[in-house]
């Protein structure tokens, strides 16, 4: 499996990372389990989660299926968006709308809108700790690897008494690396106000290129970026729906880097995934043991220099 290095916690990592935001909600917690324990057993290290993930269940848990097992994986979770409240005939009701939503995939959509998301309000940095405290409790641990504001505005990406708090977290031994998870807007208002990170966290497309472009446009050392989104992106659809000019383009890309086009674009978007972020690593919810067999081995793969500029070329 191919690995990256993550220098703020001194250790390599597979480029792939397990990605924890339907665990509870679209994902049921056995089922999850049974995915997480199938990936840790293939090598991954990475997962992802925050507090409104899977219904404000997706921390509690990863935190039980990964117990014994701590420090073999890094958890990066989040604050800034609070768990949402969910009512109890909701939660009644989810075992059967996974199962119908699993008999008729086309309704997956309308279901994930209809989902609570969680409030999401602007940052106050005296309610970080509390947040912290929350996370550390429902994860079974008492550190996080790396602790990341979920989707700042600019102006929170730019507040330095938000810093503070996490520089003194980090003193304590609470959390050992910060990140910000948002658009490349804020992660660029944390540069240019000299805000420290130590990771990037942001969605990464073909229709975006926002790897590439923050790669131009922030000053080296730059922060390690962690990426997500290529399949959630709708990038899929407009592939479907390319014309003949266009998918004649994609097609002789895809097979000059031996890539199977003709029954799905996933293997097209790993590529570009792990192409367009060559030293990072790359998110994706994956509960399936084929799924998760076949990102792991794109992952593998090493990155085409190139490849990610091409397939948007492709694409015009």
């Amino acid at each position: 499996m191919r690995v990256v290095r993550v220098p703020r916690l001194d250790r390599d990592v597979p480029a792939i990372g397990f990605g924890c935001a339907s665990l509870g909600s679209r994902i049921s917690a056995a089922d999850g389990r049974r995915a997480i324990d199938h990936a840790i057993d293939l090598g991954l290290r990475w997962f992802d989660v925050a507090p409104p993930y899977g219904d404000g269940r997706a921390e509690a848990l990863l935190g039980q299926t990964l117990r014994g097992r701590r420090d073999k994986v890094i958890i990066c979770t989040k604050f800034g968006i609070a768990p949402p409240r969910v009512s109890l005939p909701a939660r009644l009701i989810r075992p059967a709308a996974r199962q119908i939503v699993a008999t008729f995939p086309a309704l997956r959509q309308i279901a994930a809108k209809a989902r609570a998301t969680g409030t999401r309000a602007p940052i106050d940095p005296a309610a970080i700790e509390a947040s912290v405290t929350r996370s550390l409790r429902m994860l079974r641990t008492d550190y996080i690897d790396v602790l990341a504001l979920h989707e700042p505005t600019p102006g929170d990406a730019a507040n330095a008494d938000i810093f503070d708090v996490l520089r003194r977290l980090v003193e304590r031994g609470l959390i050992r690396a910060v990140s910000v998870a948002g658009g490349p807007e804020s992660i660029l208002e944390a540069a240019r106000t000299a805000q420290q990170i130590d990771m990037a966290q942001f969605p990464d497309t073909p229709l975006t290129n926002a790897a590439a472009i923050l790669r131009a446009r922030l000053a080296t050392p730059r922060p390690m970026f962690v990426t997500h989104g290529v399949f959630g992106s709708g990038i899929a659809q407009i592939i479907a729906r390319m014309n003949g000019q266009q998918r004649n383009r994609v097609t002789a890309l895809a097979e000059r880097h031996g890539i199977d086009f003709s029954d799905t674009p996933d293997d097209l978007l790993l590529r570009f995934a792990f192409s367009n972020n060559p030293e990072g690593v790359v998110i994706i919810s994956m509960y399936d043991t084929k799924h998760i067999e076949r990102n792991i081995a794109a992952s593998a793969v090493p990155p085409s220099p190139g490849f990610a500029a091409a397939l948007r070329e492709s694409l015009a």
